[in-house]
């Protein structure tokens, strides 16, 4: 918290700059940015100046359309975090399943500069291997794209989808199996059998975790 306590303060100087400059490039004062924003002149002045509370995210997108800026927000997943508490428990149930022989790392991130995605649990042994839990299969493309951008930026040898045996997330797999096979191995047993002797499983696999 004291991390993303810090990070909120960097990116609003930041901002604040931006909005400063740009409006000086334009050879605009901070009373024609207010009367457009229907704000006083001080309010600007505190803004630009990174004394302004209770910024909301529809303001900035105006203050920043005044003076030739488009405001960008997005959000990036990261190691670490609160997971939700099914999510915790399956990466606990693997990790007990499998983990004896191999070197296990939780919430592992991924060694690009300016990354900020992490693996869920990365094992280290007869090859390492990028493991990624979902517990609520909404999108499975969009699960495999992702999990497969990540494991070829962390130099993961093998790619395993740890997925939730809820009846939802079954019927979803069971659709997609045709065209799945091709790629990965879907033999829960036999993965988790090569993975607790420590071996590895050969193939790229998704698994179904009760």
């Amino acid at each position: 918290m004291d991390e993303a306590a810090r990070l909120a303060a960097r990116a609003f100087a930041s901002i604040t700059d931006d909005l400063r400059e740009a409006r000086i490039g334009l050879g605009l004062t901070q009373a024609d940015v207010a009367r457009v924003l229907g704000v006083s002149r001080s309010r600007v002045c505190r803004i630009e100046r990174g004394r302004a509370t209770n910024l909301t995210l529809d303001y900035l997108s105006r203050h920043a359309a005044v003076v030739g800026l488009r405001a960008s927000v997005k959000l990036y997943p990261i190691g670490g975090g609160l997971r939700d508490a099914a999510q915790a428990r399956y990466i606990a149930r693997f990790v007990q399943r499998v983990g004896r022989l191999w070197r296990v790392r939780l919430d592992v991130p991924i060694p690009l500069p300016g990354d900020l995605r992490g693996i869920d649990v990365l094992l280290e042994g007869a090859c390492v291997i990028c493991v990624e839990v979902v517990t609520r299969l909404r999108d499975l493309q969009a699960v495999l794209r992702a999990s497969q951008l990540k494991q070829r930026d962390i130099g993961a040898a093998r790619l395993i989808i740890v997925v939730a045996a809820t009846h939802a997330n079954r019927r979803a797999l069971a659709e997609a199996r045709p065209t799945l096979l091709a790629t990965f191995d879907l033999d829960t047993q036999h993965v988790l059998a090569k993975l607790a002797a420590g071996q590895d499983p050969g193939r790229n696999a998704i698994i179904l975790l009760s």
